[in-house]
């Protein structure tokens, strides 16, 4: 972590708001309070280091008729020299030739001509000063010039419901006025009418008066309808239709499964992310979850122990709200060495840290053996585990801790590799803006580490999908920023209801799924099991010879395709080209012609799972559902 001094006097920034993805021009200006050698370095820094992610783009020292010409000025004339370090960083070194170098009390002002400002809203963002005095480290000012990057215009309006609500009572509805970038824009107002829509009728809801006020969210919590049925809302706002996320009505049956979505994979700036872990969670509920976390690196020049307690405080107090659930989680991280990173739940809150730092515990066979003792109590789960630096060896592993993997995130889709036919491999970061940049970075796929090759040695994982977002400010929502990597996905929990145990339950039933995004109602059953489980051939002998699949998915978005995976090959495939389908399949091979053996015990499997294709790039997985056959000597 950088040291941090302070030495600046007297800061001013003008403006003091700036527009998402708006060109802008910025200046700075302050005071030294201390002396700077010659060869010394002043360092302006918009983007990289610990917590300044973003986007921005545009800074350069040599034209100023190009984009993002900067300047530095002192009070008297000063010899220096600019080096610009454009990529995962965005920043502008200017070495100090002058003989008597920077004195105390000189007057700098820094100014950026015609730069073009984040996607992304913030407050205080901070346009970072570093300095280098020659022989030692980088030293950060601790008191950095701040602005704001604040909302654009009112682009659309999302709208987000539950997926399933009880027949005549009352559930909650979001609606989010967001810009172009889905930040929530807080300059919104006007009326909307809003109106239930089932596959047949309109139903007028209600007018509402949308006012500045508002900050872009309203929060309903009086809606309900009497009659079973598909449904969506409708608003109508600024003469334009919007429609929400489709949702089931049923009557109440008391022990029916119930859908729930949330987010645990993202980071605050209690490790490397971009705000506080309160605006964290705060955006989560805003975003319409019903459950969440962060996952803080676990190094400790990241996250100190009074972090994770201070994080695991923060748990338990947005887990006593009623509408919302949360857990602790932490990343265990080991690049390059095939441990991959892997973050680690916990149902308590007294189950230690295991640091990768720590010799103890810096590879995979030894955090299995300390986690060991609290099988049941803890969850390992598996992130870009195909993504060639942080990739994951799959010879390291316990079933008995490790039950879920992360199929997706904005490291890509890990499940099957992109000469297959992936979509949306895994990639690393590239940063580039303008008409001849990429969108995407470099494909960095590793060979014998994709979900499909953790299934073919016989590991029961179920699929969830998730982030690593480091920004927090729409966890669920199509966030693209321009950095090489893709937009969060998001999970849902199959679960009785809405309580940190039945969670923690149907987790480790594998009872869950991942899309890219978009909130669609997936369910999935072999001959009466539902997605997750796993059936004993000896005790379901039919199935040797017959399985019967069924598929039933309600879409927000245009389904373009299903395909179903039997011991990760396409067994069949459908276009479908709509936003429901209900679909059978009967699978009539012998069980012995198909089946794998499990690498590391006397078993022999199959097992099934749907890979759905959406529009707009999108993807969705259900979890798997295993035949077994064990045959003990």
């Amino acid at each position: 972590m950088e040291e941090k001094k302070s030495i600046l006097l007297d800061i001013h920034v003008s403006p003091e708001k700036v527009k998402v993805r708006e060109y802008c021009s910025i200046s700075v200006s302050f005071i030294l309070k201390v002396n700077f050698p010659k060869q010394s370095l002043l360092i302006f820094r918009i983007r990289g280091g610990r917590n300044n992610k973003n986007d921005w783009y545009f800074l350069q020292p040599y034209d100023a008729d190009e984009k993002g010409y900067a300047e530095l000025n002192f009070n008297n004339d000063k010899k220096i020299l600019p080096l610009t370090i454009t990529g995962k960083d965005l920043l502008i070194k200017y070495l100090i030739l002058d003989e008597m170098g920077l004195e105390k009390d000189t007057k700098i002002n820094f100014s950026i001509d015609n730069t073009l400002s984040q996607s992304i809203i913030e407050e205080n963002k901070k346009i970072e000063i570093l300095y280098k005095i020659p022989g030692k480290s980088e030293i950060l000012c601790e008191e950095c010039p701040k602005l704001t990057i604040i909302s654009g215009s009112v682009d659309h309006l999302n709208i987000i419901t539950p997926s399933i609500v009880n027949s005549s009572e009352d559930f909650k509805c979001i609606l989010r006025f967001e810009d172009i970038y889905n930040n929530l824009a807080d300059n919104s107002f006007g009326k909307i009418s809003l109106y239930f829509i089932d596959q047949e009728n309109e139903e007028f809801i209600k007018n509402i008066e949308v006012k500045p006020s508002d900050e872009g969210f309203i929060e309903l919590t009086d809606l309900k309808i009497e009659k079973e049925g598909i449904y969506s809302i409708e608003a109508k706002y600024n003469h334009q239709s919007y429609r929400s996320n489709p949702f089931l009505c049923k009557s109440n049956q008391g022990d029916e499964l119930k859908l729930f979505w949330g987010y645990i994979h993202g980071h605050t700036s209690k490790s490397d992310g971009m705000i506080s872990i309160d605006d964290y969670f705060e955006n989560l509920i805003k975003s319409g979850l019903d459950f969440g976390t962060s996952t803080e690196h676990d190094r400790l020049y990241e996250t100190s122990d009074t972090d994770f307690g201070e994080i695991k405080e923060i748990v338990e107090k947005y887990n006593a709200r009623k509408d919302f659930v949360s857990l602790f989680g932490y990343e265990y991280g080991t690049w390059y060495t095939g441990y991959g990173d892997i973050c680690i739940y916990h149902l308590t809150n007294n189950i230690p840290i295991f640091r990768s730092e720590i010799n103890k515990y810096n590879s995979t066979p030894k955090l299995i053996k300390n986690l060991k003792k609290y099988k049941n109590q803890v969850l390992m789960v598996g992130h870009h585990t195909a993504l060639r630096p942080g990739y994951r060896n799959w010879d390291y592993f316990d079933n008995s801790l490790e039950k879920l993997v992360e199929i997706y995130s904005t490291w890509g889709n890990q499940e099957y590799p992109y000469s297959e036919g992936n979509p949306l491999p895994p990639r690393y970061k590239f940063f580039g803006y303008g008409k001849y940049a990429r969108k995407r970075g470099p494909i960095l796929g590793k060979r014998g580490s994709y979900v499909r090759d953790a299934l073919e040695k016989g590991y029961k994982l179920g699929f969830i999908a998730g982030g690593d977002d480091h920004f927090g400010a729409f966890p669920s929502g199509k966030m693209d920023l321009d950095n090489g990597i893709y937009p969060s996905g998001i999970m849902a929990i199959w679960a009785k209801s809405l309580k940190k145990e039945e969670l923690w339950r149907a987790l480790n039933a594998r009872r869950c799924y991942g899309t890219t995004g978009a909130r669609v109602i997936i369910e999935f059953w072999i001959d009466g099991r539902f997605m997750g489980q796993i059936f004993d051939l000896n005790e379901n002998e039919s199935l040797k010879e017959e399985r019967n699949l069924k598929l039933k998915v309600i879409s927000p978005i245009k389904i373009e395709r299903i395909e179903i995976i039997r011991n990760n090959m396409i067994l069949c495939q459908k276009i479908i080209n709509k936003n429901l389908i209900e679909f059978t399949f009967c699978d009539n091979a012998e069980f012995d012609d198909i089946s794998f053996n499990h690498i590391k015990k006397p078993q022999k499997f199959v097992f099934y799972y749907p890979r759905l294709f959406l529009d707009d790039s999108n993807m969705a997985w259900a979890s798997p559902i295993w035949i077994i056959e064990n045959n003990n000597p």
